[in-house]
């Protein structure tokens, strides 16, 4: 018996709908904002994530062997 912020019962099929995700404040919530991002989204932004990452490495590693440092 589903209770309104505390549990829920939901089908296989929702469960596939989303991706699987068994995590309780997905289908149990609080306030009624649903803040989980889609997987597809999810894995654009860490990939972007990681490509600004190793830029930032890149200009750290010309700082540093600026100012003398051997980085590698």
């Amino acid at each position: 018996m589903d209770q309104e912020g505390v549990s829920a019962i939901v089908s296989k099929e929702e469960i596939i709908k989303n991706d699987f995700n068994i995590s309780p404040s997905r289908y149990v919530s609080t306030n009624g904002e649903d803040t989980t991002l889609p997987l597809e989204e999810t894995v654009v932004l860490l990939k972007e994530a990681r490509e600004e990452q190793a830029e930032a490495d890149e200009e750290l590693k010309k700082v540093l062997a600026h100012l003398g440092f051997d980085i590698e």
